[in-house]
């Protein structure tokens, strides 16, 4: 199932579509300035320094465009480059698209901005006509100004404002490379966070306000994002795969890329959801050369291809690239009617490539970022059962491909050992910091994802250095579809798993409520299960409290080894020795130490 993401890669790269010997399309474009006088415009359809370009009071032309002829063109696209520069006295205030019946639609407060204009191929100069304004007015006493346009943009709902008058001002940020950081005024240090900003205009606050604004770092360390469909308001997930092959025309995402409800209880805790993107800023709100990571896979990896992310609107984007003389435009397919199931999901959909885009919110896609400013709303969180209730804590296994961080109380645990007596121990993570690829318990507080945050990070913490008997299991899907190759099967004399019923790990499987409440023959996905191999146990095995940074690690040396034994035998003999730790030697949490401890210290030395 490299079908699949070599299916968004090879048929969704990042090429720029290029002029090449073919058929020539025309596509006129028409912009104007309002009111007249107000200022100057221009629209081309490549993209100009702005010292370059040929400024006008407006702009009237046909524009060839030439398209390959490997494939039948039925339509076409070209982006068309607008660009509005203010007179002295005006600022600019947004572009308006002028429909086919004369009203207009709001488009963009960016001066220089972009649109993906889709029409019927013609051959014949006299193409239709798309419109454009862009609208300027008069500087007031207050009016706001973007210190960086590429990174967000400004408005104010009272521009032509006097002394006395009641304004608002609000900044835009870049829906993917921009944050707002606050208004800043002439000569002045001071930063005004709010946003919008409502001020009454007086003679001591009258001027500029310039927006500032920061980049997120989406090229090198890129943002973690949900990516939901503007149509069916679905999220779209990547599971892996883990074969490279794919027919030239297969144009199905099935597996590795789906589509699961945003409604959805689950939607907020699975991995493969959680998209880490990165890509090179357009200056226009969009990306170029973008390569999207999900649950332990890269686009980039699998095809050698990236592709392109263009905004429609404010907040829409398409996502397309070309390939072999075809353009591919993602799209959740409402009418594919072939749904797939996953466990513990249920039923889900799979994304189409298509490249006849239109103004179809089924082309349309909407990033929500992840990240410490947006977690009210953007959040991945854990779901413990309600039946793992213990000691007013609610328990779950989480495996990821990204590093995150521990949110509301949460607190996540490695096993570093079993105990003679049939448990198993359990140690904090620091910090609550879990790195990518790490197995983890984690303690929640709720059996609410929105109560159980983790905030994925996009630095790389070092790995944990203490033993851990968890392993984690991400499903990567091969091309032939055995389900051997890409799960782990359970098998009770090897392995235990975190019950749902209780809080402890049993011998038996938990069950899958999404298909008829049947015990699951593999291990769940994004789940961990704990690895009892060459030991002879229970069926049901509970965990010890967390009682050190490493139980047996007497002189804190971050391992459990012949010297902590020693070090404990010198201890009970009354011995002097350089340094010990208390709580990591008394095994059995009973206030003394003695040779029940020493025993599971050399228990712990021999299986480590």
């Amino acid at each position: 199932m490299k079908r699949l993401l070599a299916s968004l890669l090879t048929l969704i790269s990042a090429i720029t579509l290029t002029h090449a010997i073919g058929p020539t399309f025309y596509y006129k474009f028409t912009v104007e300035p309002s009111p007249d006088g107000a200022g100057l415009v221009y629209a081309s359809n490549q993209d100009e320094a702005m010292e370059n370009i040929k400024w006008k009071s407006n702009w009237y032309q046909t524009v060839p465009f030439s398209q390959e002829t490997k494939v039948e063109v039925k339509a076409a696209t070209v982006t068309a480059y607008l660009y509005a520069k203010p007179n002295e006295g005006y600022f600019f205030s947004h572009w308006s698209k002028v429909n086919d019946n004369g009203t207009e639609t709001v488009f963009s407060h960016a001066k220089n901005t972009t649109d993906l204009v889709t029409t019927t191929a013609t051959t014949s100069s006299t193409a239709k006509n798309t419109y454009y304004k862009a609208y300027f007015v008069e500087k007031g006493l207050v009016y706001p100004v973007s210190e960086d346009e590429t990174l967000g943009t400004v408005e104010i709902d009272n521009p032509s404002n006097k002394v006395g008058d009641k304004v608002t001002i609000r900044a835009y940020p870049d829906n993917l490379n921009g944050k707002f950081v606050g208004w800043r005024r002439p000569n002045s240090s001071r930063i005004i966070t709010s946003n919008p900003y409502t001020l009454t205009v007086t003679n001591n606050n009258q001027g500029a306000y310039t927006a500032v604004f920061e980049e997120r770092g989406i090229k090198t360390n890129g943002i973690y994002v949900y990516l939901e469909n503007t149509y069916s308001h679905k999220l779209l997930g990547v599971t892996g795969t883990s074969e490279d092959s794919i027919t030239e025309d297969q144009r199905n995402f099935t597996n590795t890329m789906m589509l699961v409800d945003k409604s959805h209880k689950k939607s907020h805790s699975l991995p493969a959801l959680v998209l880490r993107l990165k890509g090179t800023p357009t200056g226009t709100g969009g990306l170029i050369a973008v390569d999207m990571t999900g649950q332990g896979i890269s686009t980039y990896d699998i095809s050698n291809l990236k592709f392109k992310v263009e905004k429609f609107d404010t907040i829409d984007y398409f996502i397309y690239g070309s390939a072999k003389g075809f353009t591919g435009y993602l799209k959740d397919n409402a009418d594919y009617t072939t749904k797939g199931d996953m466990e513990l999901i249920g039923s889900i959909r799979y994304p189409n490539l298509y490249n006849r885009p239109n103004n179809s919110t089924q082309y349309r896609w909407k990033f929500h970022i992840i990240d410490e400013e947006h977690l009210s709303e953007n959040y991945f969180g854990a779901i413990p059962s309600a039946g793992t209730l213990k000691d007013g804590k609610y328990y779950t296994t989480m495996y990821t491909a990204f590093p995150y961080q521990c949110l509301d109380n949460v607190k996540a645990y490695t096993v570093d050992a079993i105990l003679d007596d049939g448990s198993i121990h359990i140690v904090e993570v620091p910090d609550g910091i879990v790195p990518a690829y790490t197995a983890v318990l984690l303690e929640c507080t709720s059996t609410e994802p929105s109560s159980n945050r983790l905030l994925p990070l996009t630095s790389d913490p070092e790995a944990l250095t203490t033993p851990n008997l968890l392993k984690g299991e991400i499903w990567l899907i091969d091309g032939k579809n055995e389900e051997s190759t890409y799960r782990t099967k359970f098998d009770p004399a090897t392995m235990r798993v975190l019950s749902d019923e209780k809080g402890s790990f049993v011998a038996v499987n938990n069950k899958d409520d999404a298909h008829g409440n049947v015990v699951l023959e593999y291990i769940a996905n994004n789940t961990c299960y704990l690895d009892i191999t060459g030991h002879d146990l229970p069926e049901e095995l509970d965990f010890t409290q967390y009682s050190g940074n490493l139980l047996g690690d007497v002189n804190d040396d971050g391992l459990v080894d012949v010297v902590d034994v020693m070090t404990i035998v010198n201890y009970i003999l009354k011995k002097p020795v350089d340094y010990f730790n208390f709580n990591n030697g008394d095994t059995n949490v009973d206030g003394e130490i003695d040779v029940s401890d020493l025993m599971d210290v050399v228990y712990i030395t021999l299986h480590s």
